[in-house]
Parts: C-alpha cells; sequence; structure tokens
C-alpha cells in the first residue's frame, strides 16, 4: 500500500513539473542565482587564519565595480523585465482564445444573415484575438466564402502582428546589453594597462593594480550576460508560445468556417 502510495505521488509530481510552463522553470534559476550572489557579503573577521583571508564583496558593492557602464545596463534590465511580465500577461490562451468564445458565438449568432448584427456585438463585447478574426469574417458574411476565408486570414495576420508586439525590443535587449557590457570591460581593460604602466607605479604593487582593475573590467561582461542570457530564453519562448497559439486561433477559425458556412453550402445543395 506504501509502495503504490509512492509511486501514485512520483507519478503526480513528474505530471506537475511536466506542465510548468518554462518560463517557471527559468524564473526559479534565476531566483535562486540571484539569491546565491545576494549572499554573498563580506566575510567576518575572526581569528588570524579569518584575517589572512581577503575581504569577499557582496553582490552589490560588485555590481558598483561597473561605474557608469552599469546604468545603460541596468536600464536594460528594467526594459527587459517590463516586456515580459506584459507579454506573459498578453499571451495567455484564456487572453487570446477564450475556451467559452465559440459556444457564446454560436448561441448569439443562427446561420440566419438576419443575426450578423448580434454577432458583431457579441464580438465587440468579447475584444480579444479571435474574436477580432471572426468579426472580420461576419462583415464579409454575405460575400462568397472565398471573400469570408480571405477576411479571416487578412485579421489573422494582424493579430498575429500584434501577438508579437514588443519582441523586437526584448531581442534587442539581448542583442545590446552584452554588447555595453563588453565595451565597460574594453573601457576597464584600457584603464587598468594604463594604470599600470604608469612609471610612477612601483614594480611591486603593478601587478595588484592590473588585477584589480582587469576583475572591476568583467563586472560590467557579467552584469550584460545576466540581463542577456533570460531575456533570451523568454524570447524564443515567446516565439514559441504565439506558435501554437496561432495553430489554435486556425483551429477554431476553421470550425468557425465549417460551422456556418458549411452549413449554408449543405442547404443549397439540399436546393
Amino acid at each position: 500500500m506504501n509502495r503504490r502510495q509512492g509511486d501514485h505521488f512520483v507519478r503526480q509530481f513528474r505530471t506537475f513539473v511536466r506542465d510548468l510552463p518554462p518560463w517557471v522553470l527559468v524564473a526559479a534559476v534565476v531566483a535562486l542565482a540571484g539569491a546565491a550572489c545576494v549572499a554573498q557579503t563580506t566575510a567576518p573577521a575572526g581569528g588570524a587564519a579569518d584575517a589572512a583571508q581577503p575581504a569577499r564583496m557582496s553582490f552589490l558593492e560588485l555590481l558598483l565595480k561597473g561605474r557608469w557602464f552599469m546604468v545603460p545596463i541596468g536600464l536594460c534590465s528594467l526594459m527587459g523585465l517590463a516586456v515580459i511580465i506584459e507579454r506573459l500577461l498578453a499571451l495567455r490562451r484564456g487572453a487570446v482564445i477564450p475556451p467559452d468564445f465559440m459556444p457564446g458565438l454560436k448561441s448569439a449568432f443562427s446561420h440566419s444573415s438576419q443575426d450578423v448584427s448580434a454577432g458583431l456585438r457579441y464580438c465587440r463585447e468579447e475584444d480579444c484575438p479571435i474574436s477580432r478574426v471572426a468579426q472580420a469574417a461576419l462583415r464579409k458574411f454575405h460575400r462568397p466564402e472565398e471573400a469570408v476565408e480571405r477576411a479571416i486570414e487578412d485579421a489573422g495576420g494582424n493579430e498575429i502582428s500584434k501577438l508579437r508586439r514588443n519582441l523586437r525590443m526584448l531581442y534587442g535587449v539581448a542583442a545590446v546589453a552584452p554588447m555595453l557590457g563588453l565595451l565597460g570591460t574594453v573601457w576597464g581593460m584600457i584603464d587598468a594597462f594604463q594604470v599600470a604602466s604608469d612609471p610612477k607605479v612601483d614594480v611591486i604593487n603593478r601587478g595588484p593594480l592590473l588585477g584589480k582593475g582587469i576583475y572591476e573590467a568583467l563586472v560590467t561582461t557579467f552584469a550584460g550576460l545576466t540581463v542577456a542570457i533570460p531575456a533570451l530564453i523568454f524570447y524564443y519562448y515567446f516565439l514559441g508560445k504565439i506558435d501554437k497559439l496561432v495553430h489554435e486561433m486556425n483551429e477554431v477559425s476553421g470550425e468557425f468556417v465549417d460551422h456556418y458556412l458549411g452549413a449554408d453550402a449543405g442547404r443549397e445543395g439540399g436546393k
């Protein structure tokens, strides 16, 4: 009995993990990595052995070593975070294709042309991507079937463009952030070698000064990659999500055509 319960729990856990959206797993990994970085505080002094070890900086202190190059990288992170949150809300299936849309449309709009206004009013009240596609089809309902299908394709193309809104900005963040980090690193390396090559600096101090300048210069590259990697992951996740939603919208549009235009064609053939 206990073994069966354990197997059932394992199966439920596997199903739960498999059904999780990829962005949840990515957010969990990023949160754990951020918590580990923030947890790096300055080592407390305690004894001769501890005093011999160099004090470690906190994550915030390390970021401040990037100087003013961290400002545009920080702005990129805010822009990327805003786009990610906005697209997560906009690309919910319930916001794009409400599950009760087609049943509601079928109840509001029958096969008679007198109910077209009722169907258009229902689509305007729903105001979602699939309702705007159906609304474009209803406006051409008195035309031949080819005109209705063309209206569905045109409206679907417009809605796909709206679903991809702000994704270029997210891809731009993923591309620009590491470039800004690399620029900061190159600038810091130039500054570090300039200081180390100063003839007024003692030979003994040149190595430590050069090492300090190099690790401070690499901070901006680290920050740029920290911003770019999650942005790029979410970019491709949203592309896959949009492809899936477009496929479902095509299925709903096909159901619309089969239900209304197919029934009308059947009635005309019966005559």
